[in-house]
């Protein structure tokens, strides 16, 4: 605990904490004897405050390397549920209107804003909240709410948030959170929720909303929402179950907001979490977000009444995130589903984007009871791998400078096959549309997403735009390939086509030394290197049987050699005659080759 001559209490400024008087000009004292600089930490005794205003925060000041002495707040009380303040405006109770608020500590008190909202910071490092408790919100209105390019009143001129931390909070109102708990925005790295609940939510807003920010961890903090109800059955009033049926559904469909909304937010992890009762989503994705772990976590998904269309999904994707990626949920999730036929069904995922991987995921629903053989719920894909569909992914050929097979360059493409494995492709014309035409095993159709892998060298030393077409009638995916010499791997991803067709195409010179290419069936973040010795051109096994085999016809004989042994060859002579050939070996070192037939 602070030391005593260090707090400002609000009771020796006046406050009297009765629930009734107004201790609004007591609390603004003690705020600005701490701007002062006389005191560092505003106590509240256990009791109820009435704030009518807004409460303005003081400056802080770091400490410099000249030893200047520095300012900073904390704010606390005798408990989360014992010291609180009763804010009756319509805009916020506590509120920074500095460049910045750093290493400011909210700890052991509520806020009941059931009006308006509850904290709103500027940009700063260092704001800490500590068994800090929201328990009412005003209808649209934010607990805390963090604006990291906000610097005084300017919402633009900042450098944004850094080294938050929420530990044991909570953002609940028992007759219904009106509001969202928590919102950051602009936050820029190293923001921790540990150990929070947001609870009885009760209108279309998210619990938590994570607007254009980086670095943010979740962990075991738990979210529910709470059913919309509607007026029973009356027989006297006239109001029938069908009236009930309708009013519940009508009621409990527009509440399609998650639990968690990311926006544009990157690096986040949400592990050990919880979320239950009836939602329609635990975690949203909008705007441009990626990277985003979900582990661990154990969803209880019930609707409370028979009429609830909540379904409970784990991810939903909003179909305007087109270029979110690396949405992943580990193998740890733990989901059930009240046994209830009309809420049991479907998929657990919903992305119309392409961006989620699931690497395990069961409904672990015991369905013990009447409901016992209802199905469980499911996903379209489990794990983040699969095996390369294209023909020649390393852009074999039989000599060093051949086309490799499987392969139809436009005129100007040159080849020439890399140690140990490889292909360096060269296009030396400007200006003009090349292409590189590949083919794959089976057309693209079969799964909803495919991803499209290039492993390479890039040998130009300067940074080269190359497109993919598939299909072959426009270009589909960008890669900017580097400048670097170092090898490199770049990954794109793209929906089905029905088409074997895959074109690396170039407006520009071009020297790259392909290691592999893959496509791969569904959203892949596992890449199977090694893989490309698995094609038409290149395959390695203990015994073949075949009906049947073809040969494509070679212009001349290659020189024997030891790399020939044992391969059989169809050559065509300048009177169109095929002829089969295979390499032999004579004696020690000496290859030759024996014509068959």
């Amino acid at each position: 605990m602070p030391v005593l001559n260090s707090q400002a209490n609000v009771k020796n400024f006046g406050a009297k904490g009765d629930g009734v008087s107004d201790d609004t000009i007591a609390f603004q004292q003690a705020i600005q004897a701490c701007a002062s600089g006389a005191y560092s930490v505003i106590y509240m005794p256990k009791g109820r405050y009435r704030i009518t205003q807004t409460l303005v925060l003081p400056k802080q000041e770091r400490p410099n390397t000249n030893a200047t002495q520095g300012i900073g707040l904390t704010i606390y009380g005798d408990g989360m549920y014992d010291s609180g303040i009763i804010y009756t405006g319509t805009d916020y109770a506590l509120y920074s209107d500095k460049d910045m608020a750093e290493t400011i500590l909210f700890r052991d008190f509520y806020i009941n804003h059931a009006a308006g909202g509850g904290i709103y910071l500027p940009q700063g490092a260092h704001q800490m909240f500590e068994r800090f408790f929201s328990s009412a919100c005003g209808e649209g209105k934010f607990g805390v709410y963090i604006q990291g390019m906000r610097s005084g009143t300017n919402p633009t001129s900042g450098y944004g948030g850094y080294m938050i931390s929420f530990r044991d909070c909570r953002f609940w109102q028992e007759t219904g959170y009106l509001g969202t708990g928590l919102k950051l925005e602009d936050i820029v790295l190293c923001t921790t929720i540990d150990s929070c609940f947001f609870s009885r939510s009760v209108r279309n807003y998210p619990h938590l909303e994570i607007v254009n920010s980086d670095s943010i961890h979740i962990t075991s903090t738990a979210f529910e929402r709470s059913e919309q109800t509607v007026p029973p059955a009356s027989p006297a009033e006239g109001r029938t179950e069908e009236d009930v049926m309708r009013d519940a559904k009508a009621a409990n469909h527009v509440m399609t907001a998650p639990l968690i909304k990311l926006d544009n937010a990157r690096a986040v992890s949400i592990e050990e979490c919880h979320a239950e009762a009836t939602y329609e989503s635990f975690v949203g994705i909008y705007g441009h977000t990626s990277g985003v772990w979900i582990d661990g976590c154990r969803l209880d998904h019930y609707a409370i009444t028979d009429y609830n269309p909540n379904k409970g999904y784990i991810v939903t994707v909003d179909p305007g995130s087109t270029a979110s990626q690396d949405i992943i949920l580990g193998p740890r999730n733990y989901r059930i589903q009240a046994n209830h036929p009309n809420t049991t069904h479907g998929t657990l995922i919903k992305d119309p984007v392409g961006c989620v991987v699931v690497e395990n995921i069961a409904d672990r629903t015991s369905f013990r009871d009447a409901f016992y053989l209802t199905e469980r719920r499911t996903v379209p894909y489990i794990g983040s791998s699969g095996h390369n569909l294209l023909r020649n992914p390393s852009l074999s050929a039989m000599f060093t400078n051949d086309v490799p097979y499987s392969v139809e360059p436009d005129p100007g493409f040159a080849f020439k096959q890399a140690a140990p494995s490889g292909c360096i492709v060269t296009q030396s014309s400007t200006g003009s549309k090349t292409k590189l035409r590949m083919r794959t095993v089976e057309r693209l159709h079969k799964h909803e997403y495919y991803t499209f892998v290039l492993s390479g060298t890039n040998l130009s030393g300067k940074s080269t735009p190359l497109f993919i077409d598939i299909g072959g009638d426009t270009n589909d995916l960008t890669l900017i390939l580097p400048s670097g010499s170092e090898r490199f791997t770049i990954t794109k991803t793209f929906k089905k086509y029905y088409t074997d067709i895959v074109d690396l195409v170039v407006y520009e010179p071009l020297n790259l030394q392909v290691h592999s290419i893959f496509v791969l069936p569904n959203l892949v973040n596992n890449i199977p290197y090694g893989e490309e010795t698995i094609a038409s051109s290149a395959v390695f096994t203990e015994l073949v049987r075949s009906s049947s085999m073809i040969l494509s016809p070679l212009p001349a004989i290659p020189a024997a050699s030891a790399a020939h042994r044992g391969r059989i060859i169809m050559v065509e002579d300048s009177n169109g005659v095929d002829s089969l050939y295979i390499c032999k070996q004579r004696s020690k070192g000496v290859h030759t080759w024996i014509k068959l037939g």
